[in-house]
């Protein structure tokens, strides 16, 4: 490979053996020498000599030598194929730990990272369950998950060192995938001479080859040697001449540490080297060996903090400093240290699991454990900076949280923001214990505007809410330049988002930055309709921001604001968070689950793979709109009625039905409430059966003895009432008049606003009064909503309702305009049908046909008024129109009538006769929309009409078989000059009609069989293949009806079956949307129907345009605000009661993994107590034979 500024460094001027002395153990023929080289691996001796007496020693036997080694590896393995390759550099035991920094920075072009993880892994892999290894690894993946980290390691394919590296694969493969956008480098530092096929590696770099070294890591390798792990991405070894001499690499490590977490990487000419900016570095212990405590020992002297991983496992580093931090005890000076019986504690567990194995043989041992204790007594007194993570244990913090504890207990936390590093890491537990506990107000702290932005855009949750408990206002936040940033942000991380945007500016590049009037036009084009206030577009205000000053307002609604944004940017979680604090949570609610259903239907080929994740979105915000009406309706009737029919200040005047219909939410339309309100609509205030209600339209008088209810009377003057009821029970309060009054107060509002925003429910109890408190708990609502009495014909104070006040009630009553509309219809329809009989085909029009035709032109102006009156574009108007089968039906059936008569004016009196008959089809069939008002005929409409669909896709299937079968049956009968001859009608016939009466048991076998063979001529041969072609006739025939009446007939009728079943669930949700919808239609029709509808249509015309005003009187600012706090108190109410029911599942699935653990445990001890019956089962036998031949010399 190419050669490097760095060869000539003082970091490659390694230690090599220039004299061999063989070792005295070896009696080998080729004996290793003290430094386990053979002789042939040695260099050539100098020119002076040794005695052969003298011992062996690095300071004697070994010099320097310049050996360059860096390169490349690409890891082999059999199974997976390469991967992916790495860098390696060998380096003097000896180099400055600064040098080895410059040429990662430089060689390797390593940038700085955000946090570097230092991990002390011993072999203690395997005595520790798979449990609490895949908690290390968890823990490993989500710290370094984060941000742009480091994880050095010892790079070794063994122990625990193994788990760490399976992590970092983890975690880069979410890198890979998209779900982080942090990277990951795993550095790995060891001994040279310690890792396995260093010596191959050596003798690739000095060849220069320019392809990578092409490691493969052998599960069996010599005693004292291990392999490289494959999952790291760059490896720092340390020379110190020696051949299979561990630890020698602790002290460049140490001070590759020490200096990055005191100057940082030496990079190139970096912000973050100008600035001299350390890097936040932890060490996290996972067992360890003897050489782990002076590393631990000196991470804590240079101030970096350390993570204790306990597993009990006595062998380990990590476990016996635990241990020793539970045993010490304090000093007069507050400080703690080891009493000497607990040192030799210490010691004797030292002894017994260090100095057998791990120390070698012939060394001082005393030295070593007197070194081991003072490192404890060190780790005793930076208690400070150790955190102890109890690996598996219940109940525990995790590793991830443990990790961040211990930074925030470091230097790191003098010159880093905790509270940025806390949201860095995605821990809001720990900011809510260790950094915001203290603080109840954190407006006024540094750069909180950009952590709650940058928790927005990263979706973090719980931070949004931690932060707004702590005293954030996010009104003062959300401006119109953070929202556009917002949206921008989203469009690029959000491919959905992204295209729509550039489909609405109609760009064809995408465009580098859009604005808040590019949202607008989204919202209202996924909506549906222009929705808003006047100053408020979708909910929104950024149709008023259009110059850079007004960047600089904030919105009156900024959790509708970000609710919006977070549907759009696919974020369900947090658009969940926004809708709980929003206003207007219901209307909030069914415009999210209409823009979710119009992201799924927006998507373009290919990514149709989120349909079913928007349609569930959909369904889980109408179900929170529906969830929270029926929290409000068992809370209060009336108030939850006037809820509904509130007019949004918002939404531009919609109510919470019209947006229901508009994002076709049929179980919110179908909830007790919202039928309710239908129910009063339909029958307005009468309180009468149908019978009752024909008899007054038989006899006017009648109408005077009706019950009709004054709540719906007039508008205005039932809120006026309302309100002075309101006034005067305030005014009888014992807290004194209105103004007073709690729940009017400024005061009061906040208290609620706060209350809310802490999911508590707002007290209610200072609304009742003291003489009703024996009522119950919800009499305060009943007392202050109260409305005016239901039966009877009286009015407030007893007053009877006038007989012309009844008359219009009456006659404006959906109902009643439903009974004499479908009497006009059904007179209608039998003239028609008498008209269809009776007409001639004479040359004159008949005076009938005249009277139908003006009929139908009554009802041609009642459909353009239809259309004319919705309150949309005229493109949006025409699609809403259309959308309904009967008004499809209405246009074709009128403009048929309009033909057939413009034809009798022509003379083409047998066309007209044709269209006429045709006619009648649609005329009987409208009669359908009819029987909707019925409870019993409803849904089963609604049946027929989804099985009609399933039998338009089952015919595709049939005309497969039938087409076949009829051509072919044809081809066998007739000749090729018949079919020729034959109109092309009987061919028609032949192929279609016939094999389908055939399906139905009219089998024709006359045409088939007899005709052809009478017409079959008595020449030789001929009459034989005719009766052939007959007999094949019959057979296919006897195919044919298998196939079409035992098969496809049957599979018709189980999947009408299946259909009935799965549509009679939801049938009536189904008929009660439409009943909805034949309410809403007839209350818009006018009283008089056709033909006499046309005057009062061109009178309310005449009127709209002479006479414009404002019919609908608004609700006084009094009940406005009662109605969001009652709307918000219902919400608050089910949100809890949910949170409650999630709670309940969590405790049961924690309950189920405690078990889990403890089932584990039960299993481990069972099967140690086979292995040990096992074992001792040989001595026992052999016992029983020595008892058996005493006994048989005896």
């Amino acid at each position: 490979m190419p050669g490097s500024k760095f060869d000539q460094n003082a970091m490659f001027l390694k230690a090599r053996c220039a004299y061999f002395k063989p070792r005295e153990d070896d009696v080998s023929s080729d004996p290793l020498c003290h430094c386990n080289y053979k002789k042939s691996e040695h260099i050539a001796d100098i020119a002076q000599t040794l005695p052969a007496s003298t011992p062996w020693s690095r300071d004697h036997h070994m010099t320097k030598v310049q050996a360059v080694t860096h390169g490349k590896l690409r890891f082999v393995n059999e199974l997976e194929g390469d991967s992916k390759e790495c860098e390696f550099v060998s380096v003097a035991d000896d180099a400055s730990p600064q040098e080895v920094l410059n040429f990662m920075a430089e060689t390797w072009h390593l940038e700085p990272p955000n946090l570097i993880v230092s991990v002390l892994a011993g072999s203690e892999a395997g005595r520790l369950t798979p449990f609490q290894r895949e908690r290390i690894r968890e823990g490993l993946v989500k710290a370094v998950s984060t941000t742009d980290s480091w994880i050095v390691t010892g790079g070794t394919h063994t122990g625990l060192t193994k788990v760490v590296g399976e992590a970092v694969r983890q975690a880069e493969y979410r890198e890979w995938v998209g779900e982080q956008h942090s990277s990951v480098k795993c550095i790995g530092i060891n001994t040279w001479g310690c890792i396995d096929n260093h010596e191959a590696m050596a003798s690739w770099v000095k060849s220069r080859d320019k392809e990578p070294y092409r490691y493969k890591v052998r599960q069996k390798t010599e005693p004292g040697q291990t392999p490289l792990n494959p999952n790291h991405s760059y490896f720092l070894l340390v020379d110190n001449g020696l051949r299979k001499e561990p630890n020698s690499e602790g002290t460049v490590r140490c001070g590759i540490e020490e200096i990055l977490s005191k100057q940082g990487l030496p990079s190139r000419a970096t912000r973050r080297q100008r600035e001299k900016k350390q890097i936040p570095l932890v060490v996290v212990v996972v067992g360890g060996n003897i050489t782990s405590f002076q590393a631990i020992a000196r991470s804590l002297e240079n101030g970096i903090p350390v993570v204790l991983c306990e597993m009990g496992i006595s062998s380990s580093a990590s476990d016996i400093i635990t241990q020793s931090l539970k045993v010490a005890v304090e000093k007069s000076d507050n400080e703690k240290w080891l009493t000497p019986e607990k040192e030799a504690t210490i010691i004797k567990l030292l002894q017994d699991n260090f100095v057998q194995g791990p120390i070698a043989e012939g060394q001082d041992v005393e030295p070593i454990l007197k070194q081991v204790i003072m490192n404890i007594n060190t780790c005793i007194k930076k208690e400070n900076l150790l955190t102890v993570y109890k690996v598996g244990k219940s109940g525990t913090q995790e590793l991830d949280a443990a990790i961040l504890h211990s930074l925030l207990q470091g230097d790191v936390a003098k010159n880093e923001d905790p509270l940025e590093l806390a949201v860095t890491w995605n821990r809001d537990d720990v900011a809510a214990s260790d950094i915001l506990s203290n603080e109840m107000d954190i407006s006024q702290r540094e750069n909180m505007d950009k952590l709650m932005l940058r928790a927005i855009m990263e979706c973090k949750t719980n931070f949004v809410k931690l932060f707004m408990e702590c005293g954030f206002v996010m009104k003062d936040f959300l401006t119109a330049k953070r929202l556009e940033l917002l949206y921008n942000y989203a469009a690029q991380s959000n491919e959905v988002l992204a295209w729509l945007l550039k489909k609405t500016v109609k760009s064809k590049t995408k465009a580098k930055r859009y604005s808040l009037q590019d949202v607008s036009r989204l919202l209202r084009s996924l909506t549906g309709t222009d929705t808003g206030s006047v100053n408020n577009v979708e909910g929104t205000q950024v149709d008023n921001i259009l110059s850079e000053q007004d960047y600089t307002r904030t919105f009156d609604y900024p959790f509708v604001e970000l609710c919006l944004w977070a549907i759009l940017a696919n974020r369900k979680q947090m658009a969940l968070f926004f809708w709980a604090h929003a206003k207007e949570p219901i209307m909030l609610a069914l415009i999210g689950s209409k823009l979710w259903s119009s992201l799924a239907h927006r998507l373009w080929p290919g990514e149709d793979v989120f349909e079913p994740e928007f349609e569930q979105n959909s369904q889980e915000f109408q179900d929170l709109a529906v969830g929270v009406i029926d929290v409000c309706y068992k809370t209060d009737h009336e108030l939850a009625k006037k809820l509904v029919e509130q007019k949004s200040s918002i939404w531009r005047g919609k109510t919470r039905m019209d947006v229901a219909v508009l994002a076709n939410c049929k179980f919110f339309l179908a909830t007790a409430c919202v039928q309710a309100c239908v129910e009063g609509y339909w029958k307005g205030n009468l309180r009468g059966k149908v019978l009752q209600i024909m008899w007054c339209l038989v006899n006017p008088l009648a109408i005077n003895n009706l019950d009709v209810m004054a709540y719906h009377d007039d508008v205005a003057e039932s809120t006026t009432k309302l309100n002075k009821s309101l006034e005067a029970v305030d005014a009888a309060a014992p807290n004194g008049p209105a103004t007073e009054n709690p729940i009017n107060a400024t005061a009061a509002a906040a208290a609620e606003h706060e209350t809310l925003l802490n999911n508590k429910e707002p007290e209610f109890d200072h609304l009742e009064h003291e003489a009703d408190n024996a009522h119950g708990e919800n009499a305060n609502l009943e007392v202050i909503f109260s409305a005016p009495a239901k039966h009877g014909g009286n009015g407030e104070n007893g007053q009877k309702i006038s007989f012309f006040n009844k008359a219009k009630i009456f006659y404006t009553a959906p109902v009643t305009k439903f009974i004499t509309h479908s009497t006009a219809y059904i007179v209608f329809l039998l003239m028609y049908s008498w008209m269809v009989l009776n007409i001639t085909s004479d040359d004159e029009i008949h005076w009938m046909e005249v009277l139908v035709v003006v009929l139908a032109t009554s009802y041609a102006v009642e459909e353009i008024r239809q259309l004319v009156t919705e309150d949309a574009t005229w493109s949006k108007k025409l699609k809403g129109y259309l959308e309904s089968e009967w008004n499809i039906i209405d246009v074709t059936y009128l403009s048929m009538i309009f033909m057939a008569f413009t034809l009798s004016c022509l003379k083409k009196r047998e066309i007209s006769r044709i269209l006429y008959g045709m006619v009648t089809l649609l005329l009987w069939l409208r009669v359908i929309r009819l029987y909707q008002a019925i409870g019993r005929l409803g849904p089963l409409w609604i049946m027929m009409r989804k099985m009609f669909k399933e039998m338009l896709i089952f015919i595709t299937v049939l005309l497969v078989f039938l087409l076949g079968y009829g051509i072919c049956t044809i081809a066998l009968i007739f000749t090729q000059e018949e079919l020729r001859a034959a109109p092309l009608t009987d061919t028609l016939e032949f192929v279609v009609l016939i094999p389908s009466l055939q399906m139905f048991g009219e089998l024709f076998l006359e045409t088939l069989v007899e005709d052809r063979s009478d017409n079959a001529t008595e020449e030789s041969g001929e009459y034989e293949q005719n009766e052939f072609q007959a007999s094949l006739t019959v057979w296919l025939l006897a195919a044919y009806l298998l196939i079409g009446n035992v098969l496809i007939l049957n599979l018709l009728i189980a999947i009408f079956g299946h259909i009935y079943e799965v549509v009679a669930e939801n049938s009536t949700i189904e008929w009660k949307n439409e009943m909805f919808l034949l309410c809403q239609e007839y209350s818009d029709k006018p009283v008089l129907p056709p033909p006499l509808s046309i005057f009062e249509t061109f009178y309310l015309c005449f009127s709209e345009i002479c006479c414009k005003g404002d019919d609908d009187a608004e609700l006084s600012s009094t009940m406005l605000e009662r109605l969001r706090i009652f709307e918000s108190y219902c919400a608050s109410s089910y949100r809890q009661e949910k949170e409650a029911q999630k709670t309940l599942e969590e405790n049961i699935k924690i309950l189920a993994e405690h078990a889990d653990e403890e089932m584990e445990k039960i299993n481990d001890m069972i099967n140690v107590v086979d292995y040990l019956r096992q074992d001792l089962e040989p001595q026992d036998k052999k016992k029983n034979l020595k008892k058996k031949k005493k006994a048989e010399k005896t």
